[in-house]
Order: structure tokens, then sequence, then C-alpha cells
């Protein structure tokens, strides 16, 4: 076959060329649904390598690559090679490039031996179904995949039919009809392929049975031969009777020989030889075994005869489909077993056979559960199936897995089989595993872990559902990685037992690599831990200088956590997002989490290991090194949380180890920033730099347009050809109040985006005063020249007033401590203290007041009020010294508020909890409201009418008739919780914080500002951090 036109090659893949295919697969969004993902010439590298594939094929013009078709060995069944990617760039379609990049997949098939070539692809894919079909596929009838088979590597390589081929030419004297619709001729229960040929001298016919995946007719100008079977659907350990026809339509005898022997799920037995004029018909049995039910994804149990037409040779086969009389199957939904409890069991029973039957079902006794009857009977028509309600009692935690007794009685008499259904019953504390039909599972209290049989793929979670939406696929080893392993029947399964966990070992020998042993160890504990590792031994003779595993998983994700560079970022928005749409090489870090709706999920491996994510999958490679023989190698384990871990910063501090503490904000997949991160900009300053930038892995191309409040600032076009994922824009700002909002709409081809920004413009120095006043106690009087703050020494450890413009917001005694409502003493203000230091033993500490001027982590200069604590009565907390800071800038209406240990004490304080409070005052005090703003929800509480207490989030604010600034409060990153407690005589904010391990709380903020703020912008305010 010619591959070759006088301006495209079909070349084989080099690494020279993964910038060129990057540009193909960049140029062709349109052909897969339009997206807007970008790749790079490092990514396609990385996935070739990791990718397992035989052979890449390509269609190269010039300079470009224009055409892309991968060939490895089919993962989901034996003897077939698989096309897992076929792609021509749409400027080249209709150039019949398609065409011959899988003749060249199909030739390469037949040049290694192999019977048969498969690929999957979609429905709607009506250009492409027509090239497949011409190119020798069958579309397989089924609703889950699209599912295509191609046996022309069979029919080639088959000696019987070589001579007519040397007539007849496979791919233009097909006479096949070709239709955009499922194939197959059914019959039977059979489903049958055919392929045709004909020319003015020559015809062939070829029928192929679907699930035995052999030839099981040949007809041409001299003979028709086939294999029979009266029903594809066969009941095990009964009697079957199977054909081979043979019509001679020549002018001479023809010599048939047929041979061939059962196999462990088939019995039978043939060896004829014949020499028939005209027709003639073997007769055998044929006897099915017990055995697992065969799955539609793999090839059935087949009869395979070798035979002989004048010597000529060739194989028929045909599947048949085992049933037993009938199925059964247990159905618990008791996600947790109570002892000594009545439950029950949904017993469905199926029946396969071809007459109306009777089941007696006799369940053995069994130590996991006393039943109410240990016998059932049912009657059941031709494919008719009813479910039966087993009551019981369940006795002990365990695997039950009872071996049901079935007696069938029928009008020509009665015989017996034996069935066994399983269930487990979970308790907390408790530890077991067992084989279900499909699955080996593992338990433990609530979590359970399940291993399919059939690919090895492994799901976890902490309900009895055995679908979860994070997966496991097989591992690779390699190098170059194999997919063997997905089809390969583990050599040994068993369950070990600790105290805590219980682990399953899954044992598999490689036919790729001679010798070599893979254990699959998997560990599960009853928090919702996973721990995953590989132990490799070498059993063979020889030394393997690179021995390394991939491992893939999947995961339907929801609000997920990446590290990207020194950011985390969250991927929250509508729009799903699957691991091909990140940038792998931004990935900073040896974790993931995942917080969907039902459950969390935390995936971390070894920073050691290679970790990149590709397409819908995510992938590690781990390298193990040079094995010597008779040596063991265990790899470093990998983790999967589901549940262990409710939030993503406790699941990164195990990913990392500890580590240290640590509170890192997490930024929106899509962000409007002021360049450099600084968020507080002098007077002085006349514009800005606006930058917009998306952590998808996809080119900006739209429109954005930027407003400084509610002022059109700047207009922007970007175009995805200057392959940008941000742009930056200056902006003026000099007419920016204090504290002013960008906001920025970003408009594409298909997303229109509204984010905003805080900008924090101070004015000069000399706008803070600070001065003391004199009266019953001295005060201190710190003033930015909207918002006033005091403080005394001798009164409270904390400020007793906070007004702006003008309005005090605080409620206080000073300048004496009284009793109110549940608080004796009480000084009202706000204040941030030990949370197990009350009142009276804080008022029996020295305290002291000053005036600071402090910088934040970009230079900015604050200033404000410290007040110093020294305990030295309190005997938990003697020797230890804190400081509270209340901070601000000159006009900004921002006051914010940490605290720091100056010593310690010998104490550890790491962990230890703070709690902020301030108490509001108005006259009356029902004049104030609490705004509950959260997307959705628009609530109002007032104060001063009822006991409430309300939890606060981002952008709930207090509004107070007769002023016109809301208060916001923002909680320190990494706050327990925030909320605000109410009654008729106080109203009382207050969050709670724990020391970390710089000994310093995250700085919580006050904003005033009449407009309706949102969350969003408002925790922009938490990136300011204090030196």
């Amino acid at each position: 076959m010619n591959y070759l036109t006088k301006t495209i090659q079909i070349v084989e893949y080099h690494k020279e060329l993964a910038g060129k295919i990057a540009k193909m697969w960049n140029m062709s969004r349109d052909s897969w649904g339009g997206d807007t993902r970008v790749t790079t010439a490092t990514q396609v590298i990385q996935k070739e390598a990791n990718s397992g594939n035989i052979a890449l094929y390509l269609a190269v013009e010039g300079e470009e690559v224009i055409g892309y078709c991968s060939l490895s060995e089919y993962k989901e069944d034996v003897g077939s090679l698989y096309i897992p990617l076929l792609n021509v760039r749409p400027d080249y379609h209709g150039k019949k490039i398609g065409k011959m990049l899988v003749l060249r997949a199909l030739e390469k098939t037949i040049e290694l031996g192999w019977p048969r070539l498969d690929l999957y692809t979609w429905p709607g894919n009506t250009k492409a179904v027509p090239l497949y079909k011409k190119c020798g596929f069958f579309w397989e009838d089924r609703d889950d995949v699209t599912h295509l088979m191609n046996f022309i590597p069979s029919v080639l390589s088959t000696p019987l039919l070589s001579p007519y081929f040397n007539d007849l030419d496979w791919y233009e004297s097909s006479d096949r009809l070709i239709e955009v619709k499922p194939d197959g001729l059914k019959k039977a229960g059979f489903t049958f392929y055919e392929y045709s040929w004909k020319n003015e001298d020559t015809a062939v016919r070829v029928q192929f049975e679907k699930t035995g995946r052999g030839m099981c007719l040949i007809e041409t100008n001299d003979f028709l031969l086939e294999l029979k079977l009266a029903e594809h659907e066969t009941i095990e350990q009964q009697p079957y009777q199977y054909e081979v026809h043979f019509t001679n339509k020549s002018a001479e005898a023809i010599t048939l020989k047929v041979s061939g022997a059962g196999n462990e799920r088939l019995e039978y037995s043939i060896d004829a030889e014949l020499l028939i004029d005209e027709k003639a018909v073997i007769t055998e049995m044929l006897t099915v075994h017990p055995g697992e039910e065969p799955s539609v994804w793999s090839t059935h149990p087949y009869i395979s005869l070798n035979v002989s037409v004048n010597d000529q040779q060739c194989e028929l086969r045909l599947g048949v489909k085992p049933k037993q009389p009938a199925k059964l199957e247990a159905k618990y939904f008791a996600n947790l077993s109570f002892l000594n409890q009545k439950s029950e069991i949904l017993l469905e029973v199926e029946s396969n056979l071809k007459e109306a039957a009777k089941f007696i079902i006799g369940f053995p006794e069994n130590d996991l559960a006393e039943l109410d009857q240990n016998v059932f009977e049912i009657d059941l028509q031709v494919n008719e199936r009813q479910t039966i309600y087993v009551p019981l009692t369940v006795l002990q935690f365990g695997f039950f897995e009872p071996v049901l007794a079935v007696k069938v009685v029928m009008g020509d008499g009665t015989f017996h089989f034996d069935q066994k259904i399983t269930a487990a019953f979970k308790g907390f504390g408790e530890k077991f595993g067992g084989e279900s039909k499909e699955h080996w599972h593992i338990f433990n209290g609530a979590a359970q872990l399940n291993v399919r049989k059939r690919d090895l793929l492994v799901t976890a979670g902490k309900t009895e559902k055995i679908k979860q939406p994070f997966a496991f696929f097989a591992p690779k080893l390699g190098k170059p990685f194999s997919n063997e392993f997905s089809k390969k029947k583990p050599e040994k399964v068993e369950w070990l037992h600790d105290q805590q966990s219980i682990t399953m070992r899954l044992q598999l020998l490689s036919e790729e690599m001679e010798g070599i042993s893979l254990s699959l160890m998997m560990k599960l504990y009853a928090e919702g831990l996973l721990e995953k590792w590989v132990e490799v031994e070498n059993k063979g003779s020889q030394r393997y200088e690179n021995v390394a595993v991939l491992h893939s998983v999947y995961h339907e994700m929801e609000k997920v956590y990446f590290p990207l560079g020194d950011k985390i970022v969250v991927f929250s928005e509508r729009k799903q997002i699957e691991f091909g749409d990140l940038n792998g090489e931004l990935l900073s870090e040896n974790w993931f989490f995942s917080d969907r709706s039902e459950a969390s999920f935390g995936f971390a491996w070894s920073a050691d290991d290679k970790a990149s994510p590709e397409g819908w999958q995510f992938q590690v490679e781990q390298s193990l090194g040079a094995l010597d023989v008779h040596e063991q190698i265990i790899s470093k384990p990998l983790f999967l949380s589901f549940g262990a871990f409710p939030e993503w910063w406790e699941f990164r501090q195990f990913a990392r180890g500890f580590n240290g503490w640590e509170h890192k904000q997490a930024l929106p997949e899509q962000t409007l920033t002021l360049t450099g991160e600084n968020i507080v900009f002098d007077r002085a300053e006349t514009e800005i730099d606006i930058e917009l930038k998306s952590y998808r892995a996809n080119y900006l191309d739209g429109n954005i347009k930027l407003e400084l409040n509610d002022r059109e600032a700047a207009a922007v076009s970007v175009d995805a050809g200057a392959e940008q994922t941000s742009v930056s824009q200056v902006i003026s700002i000099l007419d920016a109040r204090p504290l002013s909002i960008v906001r920025g709409k970003y408009t594409g081809n298909a997303v229109t985006s509204e984010l905003e920004a805080i900008l924090l413009r101070k004015g000069t120095p000399d706008r803070i005063t600070v001065t003391e006043e004199e009266g019953r106690l001295r005060s201190l009087v710190v003033s930015n020249g909207c918002i006033e703050i005091k403080a005394a020494s001798d009164f409270y450890p904390g400020i007793y007033s906070l007004s702006v413009n003008g309005n005090e917001w605080l409620d206080t005694s000073f300048p004496q401590l009284q009793a109110k409502g549940w608080w004796n003493p009480w000084g009202g203000g706000m204040k941030s203290v030990p949370a197990q230091l009350n009142t009276f033993s804080l008022l029996k500490e020295h305290l002291a007041v000053e005036y600071v001027e402090i910088n934040d982590r970009s230079n900015n200069q604050w200033s404000g009020i410290a007040l110093t604590t020294t305990v030295k009565d309190h005997s938990a907390w003697k020797g230890v010294v804190f400081t509270q800071y209340y901070l601000m800038l000159p006009d900004v209406p921002v006051l914010a508020s940490f605290v720091e240990v100056k010593e310690a004490g010998g104490k550890v304080l790491i962990g230890e909890e703070w709690t902020t409070d301030f108490f509001l005052g108005g006259s009356p005090l029902n004049e104030i409201v609490c705004h509950d703003n959260q997307p959705g929800i628009f609530k109002k509480y007032q104060a001063g009418i009822e006991e409430q207490s309300i939890h606060l989030d981002s952008g709930a604010f207090m509004s107070r008739d007769g002023t016109a600034e809301k208060l916001y409060v923002v909680p320190g990153l990494g706050s327990n919780e925030t909320g605000a407690y109410m009654n008729k005589e106080v109203l009382q904010v207050v969050s709670k914080q724990r020391l970390l391990g710089e000994l310093k709380t995250a700085p919580m903020f006050i904003v005033f500002d009449e407009r309706q703020l949102t969350g969003s912008v408002l925790r922009q305010l938490n990136r300011i951090r204090f030196q």
C-alpha cells in the first residue's frame, strides 16, 4: 500500500516533531468540540513518552504535521491492537489523509501478526464512520460506547483465503454496503459481521462472530464452510450440539479435515476427515463448564476448530455466552450494618431457561447472619426476573458470601446448581475483605475499596456504591510503558490485616518484562484514606536498567484546588474542568484537592515523582531505577483521601509532610489583579497596571473592559493568535477613591466573566494624627483622617472607640467597667486575646498602650495603636507577652487588626486559639441591621430585638440608621469561625483564629464603605501580611 503523495508523507514520531504536533492540535480544536485548550511541545513529549504506543504515525506536508494516528495494544481485550487517537487537521479534511493513516496502522497490525484492530469514536462522527467501514471496521451495536472492530488482519493472514486475494484487492474489491449505523446480522442471539469482495472472476464472503472475535463462515467460488450452534446463550453443564457445514461448489471432490479440542471452560472434541463431492455436515457435542459470566468488553469463551480444505488451513471460531440456569444477585443497601437488628437482602432471580420453571433456593447456615427462613420458592417464566425479600438479623460484621443451593423443577424433570451471592456487613472498627462476581473488595469501618476484575480499575469511598468520582487505572510497567496489566488476571489476591488498616495485595506477572513480578498494594484506613504502592521483584535471569511505573487516575472534579507556581488556584466555575485544561508545567507541589458536594477527595504523590495532567487523566510516573536479579524495589506511596481531610489546606499539610504552619489564600481560576500583588498605592501615583489572568491552559481571545469605581478606565482586545493567558493594561487612578474597586469584564468567544480587584489609595503621612485625651483616664487617640480609634491602658485590654467620619460604631462602658448581659466585668470595645484567658485574669496583668508604625510585606507603612499585655500572675500563661495591633493607612477606611506574641514564656503556643471580638452600639441598638449577603441569600437580622446567633461570611455587613457607611468584617486568613451574637442589650461580633508557627495571627480587617461590596473582592485584603 502506498502512503505517499507528491506532497504528503506518513512518517513515524520523533521528539523533533513535538512542536509541530502541538500546532496541529491547537489548529484542530473545532474537530473536538471547539475547546480552547492549548497544547505545548513539552506536553506532547511527555504524553508520547508515557503513552505506551507501539507506533505513532504522522501525516506531514513540508514543515507541517497535518495528521496523527497512534497505535497501541488494546487494553480492554486480548488479541487486538488499538487506535487510541486519530486526527486530521481541519484544513486538510477531504484529502484522504485519514485513510492513509488508518491503512498504515492496519498494515502495521498485520506486520506484527495481530488478528484484529479496534478503535472508538462517537456516533455523531459521520464523516469518519464511512472511512472506518471502508477500511474494514465494523460498528458494534452497544449502548455504552461506540466501539469498532477490524478483522482484515485475520482475513489476510488466513492461508485458505490467500489464493483468492491474489485476484482480489481487499480495499478496492469490497462490495460491502456502507451505512452510518451499527453493523451486524443478528440470529439466535449471535451477531455476525460480514465482509464480501467481488470482481469479474472471483467472489469471497466471510463472516466473523462478534463475541468469539473469529471467523465462522467462509464462502468462495469453490465452497461454503460454516460453523454453527443453535443458540448463543448456553446453560452451564448442559449438552449442546454444534455443526460444521460444508458445501462443495466446484467440479472436483474436496478434502475437508476438521480437528479441535476444548479448553478449561468449554469441553468438546472433534477429529474428522471427509472427501466431499457435494455437501456434508459434521456434528459433535459441547458442554460448558461453570465459570464467570463473560463481559461485553472482552472475548467470550469460544469453539475453535482447525480446518483444512485441500490442505489450505483456516481457523473457525464461534463464541458462546455461558449462563447458569438462573442469575442470582444480592442487593444490600445498608452502608453500615447494625448487630442484632432486623434487616433484609433483596435477591434478584432471573431465569435463563427457555421454558417456565420453579426455583427452590436454599440458604446455608451462616455465622454472620440469621435468616427468618432458609428456603424460598419462586416460579419464573422464560427470561422472567423477580425479587425475593430475604429478612435477616446481622450477628457479626464481615463479608457475607453464602453458596446457595438451587433446585430447578421443570416439566421434564429436575436438576441442581449452586451459586454464590455476596454482601458486606460493614461496621465501625471492623476490617475485612472479600470477592464478589465482578470485584475484589476491602472494608474498614465505613470505608471500602473496590478492584474491578476485568481491568483492575480501583475505586474507593465511604458508601456502598461501586462507582465513585475518583478511580485508579491499572499500573503500567516500563519503560517503555505497557497496558498489559489491564487485562491480566492476578496470580494471587490476598488480604493483610494490622491494628489500624487492611491491605489488599494483587500479584501480577509481566510477560513483556520477563521475570518481573509486580505486587499492587492498597492499604485502607477507616478515616477514608487509601495508601497505594507497588513492590517490583525481579524473579528472572536478566538485569533491568530503567524500571518505572506509571499510575493514571480519573476524577470528576468539582471545586478543585491545584498548586500552580507559587499560587493555590481553585477551579470552581460552573464550566467543568478536565486535567488537560491545566498547564502541567506550572504544577509546583505534590497534591490536588477536590471539594465535591457529596465528599472531598485529595490525591498526593511523592515530591520525587513526576506528575502531569494528560487529557481526562492525571499521571504519576515513578522511576524505580535498575533492578538486579532477585532484587525487590518498593515504590513510594500514593495517597487518596476520600473524606479524611475536609479542607484543602489540611490535605496540603499532609501531602507535604506538615512542613510548618502556613496559610495561603486560594485564588480563583481567572483573576483581575494589580501587577506586583501590592494593592496599596500613594496619592502621588497617577496610574497602575492591571492584569487579567486565566489559569486554564487556553489563550485569551476576546475583549476586556475595565472600570474604576463605575468609570470606564480602559478597553483592550486580545487575540488567541497572540498566545497569551494573561494581559496587562495601564489605567489612570487620578480620580481614585481611598478605597476603589476596579471591575473587569472579559467577553470571550463563548464565555463572559466579570471580575473585581480592590485598590487602596492612601493619603499623605500628615493625615495621621496622634493625640492624648486627658480625663478620668488618659487615652491614646490615633486618626487617619476618616477613622479614629482610642485606647486607655488603665481601662481595658482593647480599643474602646472606633469612629468613622465622626460616627461612633463601638459600644463601651468607658471609663468604668460594669456588668452587662452575660458579661461581668464588661468594657465593650474591641480586643484580641487568648481564648483561655478570661477578662478577670487579663485585668490583673500589666497593659501598655503606644502609638506604632509598622510596614506590611509590600513595604507600605501602617499607623495605629499597639496594646501589649505582659502576663505575670496567671499560672498557665505566666511569662507570655503579646501585642494587639490596630492599624490604618492615611485616609483609607480600613482598620487592620492582628496579634503577635513577643515572648512565649516557655509555653508552646502553636495551635492556641485567639479570639477577636467587638461590640457594636447604637442609640437605640435596634437601629443596627446585619445583612447576610451570600449569593442567592438576602436576609436581614435586626439587633436589639431578640437573641440570635448568625454566621458571617465575607460579604455580610452591618448598617445603621443615619450612617451612610456599611461595616464589613473580613476575617483573618485561616480563621475558624466568624459570627455575630445579638440580644436586646448587645451586638457582639466574634472571630476565632489559631496561632501559627510564626506566633502571629493573620490580620483581620474592618472595612467601611457606603457601597455594597462582594465577599470575593473583600477577601483580597487577606493578601496583606505584616512584617
